[in-house]
């Protein structure tokens, strides 16, 4: 190979190295000053506890629904209700939350059968379901989540502790595996490049995001945001509404729910994959510059683990030059770079740091994700969740 071609490499080596050590001490502030739900206050005695209103939309959740229901039904929190939206459910949805109804004077169940035009299926029944609650505070949250006892009281104290508006936990997972350890982490470092949580929680800056697994917001806050009726279109009306909540100068704040929120693990890759696709293609409101910068990134540094494979087979079969030396120590510096912040990453958001050594593959389908979205954007084909198209 030539060397020039070869100090381009090595070029675009150091180039990556320096940025991932840029963005890595971003990355390193904000894990260890990030707020956490750890601190619980002691009640007021003198004040009755807020009514919660857990609202939850499901459409064929027979598998997971009452896992997800009995797991917040054992809230150590006093005062909530559950509503639960049967979003034209095919399977025994319906039933599993009638029997629990019976067994709980806090459940109770809304009936959808149509969906109109111009809604998504979540959004409308996330607003019947909240037109129905009676609470001073509402929590949405997913049919397949599952709620440690405390959540909800440690939710509930620091979202008046902090004075704020709205809080929203990004969830662990009830069992990882391969999509989970090695997918998932990279898409949502992505995702959050654009929506990074130090400025999410800086209440002078305007970046707004949210979680749907776990949104609590005082109600009055919920209706001048204009309820979900504001959001009816949205694929992503979580981030919306979390972007919606910043632009009016609300006070929000997301953090990392870890094993106080949990969600279902992927089925396969392929899920996680078509969840993110939709998570950028709503998130990024089909800004094909943002799509396109992201895919750029995630193709560059899969472009870096090849150079690093490469600059190793030169030196293993003898091609030993200054400029093959350079390119590999270079390479290896930014391989480093890449890795070493991973593996921390996984370690503060209680996984396995050990999957650090599989960032190559993970970026590779990161690129490829990003590269499906960007395509979906350009052909306004749109994209495909759960049985139904959206653009």
């Amino acid at each position: 190979m030539a060397p020039v071609a070869l100090w381009i490499g090595v070029g675009l080596s150091l180039a990556v190295f320096f940025e991932c050590v840029r963005l890595s001490f971003s990355l390193f502030r904000y894990l260890r000053n990030e707020p956490r739900l750890d601190v619980r206050l002691p009640a007021d005695a003198s004040k009755p506890a807020p009514l919660v209103s857990v609202i939850i939309p499901a459409k064929d959740e027979a598998l997971y629904i009452e896992e997800s229901l009995r797991s917040i039904l054992a809230s150590d929190y006093p005062r909530l209700e559950l509503i639960v939206a049967d979003d034209r459910s095919r399977d025994r949805t319906p039933q599993i939350v009638s029997r629990i109804s019976e067994e709980d004077s806090r459940v109770s169940m809304v009936t959808i059968r149509q969906l109109p035009a111009g809604w998504t299926g979540k959004t409308h029944a996330l607003f019947q379901a909240a037109n129905k609650a009676s609470g001073d505070i509402f929590l949405f949250t997913d049919a397949d989540t599952v709620f440690a006892p405390d959540v909800v009281s440690r939710a509930v104290d620091f979202l008046g502790s902090r004075n704020l508006d709205m809080i929203s936990l990004l969830p662990g997972f009830t069992k990882s595996g391969f999509s989970e350890n090695v997918v998932h982490p990279h898409l949502q470092l992505g995702f959050t490049y654009f929506h990074p949580l130090y400025e999410v929680n800086d209440h002078s800056a305007s970046t707004g995001m949210a979680s749907g697994c776990f949104i609590m917001i005082r109600r009055e806050v919920y209706e001048e945001m204009g309820t979900w009726e504001r959001f009816q279109e949205q694929i992503t009306e979580d981030v919306a509404l979390g972007k919606a909540v910043k632009a009016a100068g609300k006070r929000l704040n997301v953090l990392r729910g870890g094993d106080l929120v949990r969600t279902r693990p992927f089925e396969r890759i392929s899920v996680a994959c078509r969840f993110w696709k939709r998570a950028f293609y709503g998130g990024l409101d089909k800004s094909v510059p943002k799509i396109a910068r992201l895919l750029a990134n995630y193709v560059i540094l899969s472009l870096l683990c090849l150079l690093f494979i490469f600059s190793w087979m030169l030196l293993m079969v003898g091609t030993v030059s200054t400029a093959s030396v350079a390119l590999f120590t270079a390479s290896l510096l930014a391989m480093a770079a890449v890795i070493v912040p991973f593996s921390f990453f996984l370690k503060a958001d209680e996984r396995p740091w050990v999957y650090g050594m599989t960032a190559p593959l993970g970026l590779v389908i990161s690129a490829g994700v990003m590269l499906s979205t960007l395509m979906a954007v350009l052909t306004d084909k749109g994209i495909r969740w759960r049985g139904s198209s959206y653009k």
